[in-house]
């Protein structure tokens, strides 16, 4: 697969290709997806399709004399992933495809990006997801990821096991759309649960697990809440109650500022049973004091989603 990209004017769209496949379809075909645009941008749903193939590259110029294909799919709502089989290709032949959509007013949007396909079958994986996290929401497990950036991506996978490097079976049965998934079945007796995720393009490549993170869920677990900070409203140093109930814990303090951002975060290490204090300092991960304003912080690793208010004053 070989993907050209152009630029995006009005609603157009993204493309990709799937590699030839039996399982859906002939093996002379190629399947195409993207993501539906809106009526207005990226709102709404849009009025029509049309979308075009060539054995030439394909520009607005030369769009008329490209192959009309019939048949197309209408537009689901922005954000929705469509796909169209086209069949009855010849091997060896490369081909240029490109979409345009219009909405209610007859309003045509750009050229999409222009994709070649050339029969080179996509076996490269998408890179493994990363910064996964795992918080604890009462009974549930709430996981959360960074999103992956290639164009083919069509999904996730979570695997949860009991043990942090065998065992891992998967949970989710067909691939999550978005970088998130709630585990509201965790193993009945686990002491520690952990969790790792994997990204599969539309060629049916899986990526590499992320790193594993884990929950505690016995009562003999470690860092179980963030207090409050005080002083609070302050302009210097903060300090943190962290309780600590049985056994030792670690994780860290993640402060982020007023547009989600992380500033911050502070490693606790090992911290021993009972009520230990966290004193930040009021800078940043590079030093630099940060700005008055108003932020936010978590105790992280832990399984715990409390989030306290801080604010920061000349």
């Amino acid at each position: 697969m070989r993907l050209a990209r152009g630029a995006w004017v009005g609603a157009a769209l993204l493309l990709v290709v799937c590699a030839p496949s039996m399982s859906w379809g002939q093996a002379d075909s190629v399947r195409l997806v993207w993501t539906a645009p809106g009526d207005d941008g990226n709102v709404g749903t849009a009025t029509t399709y049309d979308l075009r193939m060539s054995l030439s590259p394909i520009t607005l110029a030369n769009w008329s004399s490209a192959t009309p294909l019939a048949g197309l799919p209408n537009p689901s709502v922005a954000g929705t992933s469509q796909s169209y089989e086209v069949r009855g290709l010849t091997r060896g032949t490369t081909y240029y495809f490109a979409i345009r959509t219009a909405d209610d007013a007859s309003n045509w949007s750009g050229l999409s990006n222009v994709l070649r396909w050339d029969w080179i079958i996509d076996t490269a994986p998408p890179a493994a997801p990363s910064n996964l996290q795992a918080n604890r929401q009462g009974p549930d497990v709430q996981l959360s990821w960074n999103a992956n950036s290639e164009p083919d991506l069509a999904g996730y996978s979570v695997y949860r096991s009991t043990s942090p490097s065998t065992g891992y079976t998967r949970l989710s049965g067909s691939l999550l759309s978005s970088p998130q998934f709630n585990d509201n079945n965790p193993p009945s007796g686990a002491n520690v649960v952990y969790y790792e995720v994997t990204a599969t393009d539309f060629s049916g490549n899986e990526s590499a697990r992320s790193a594993a993170v884990s929950v505690q869920f016995s009562a003999g677990g470690g860092a179980t809440a963030l207090d409050a900070p005080y002083p609070n409203p302050s302009s210097g140093s903060v300090t943190f109650p962290v309780n600590v109930t049985g056994g030792t814990s670690g994780g860290q303090i993640e402060i982020v500022d007023a547009i989600g951002h992380r500033v911050r975060s502070i490693d606790l290490g090992v911290l021993s049973a009972g009520l230990q204090l966290i004193v930040w300092d009021g800078k940043n991960d590079a030093g630099r004091t940060l700005a008055p304003g108003v932020y936010r912080a978590r105790l992280s690793g832990q399984g715990s989603e409390k989030w306290v208010r801080l604010v920061r004053v000349p």
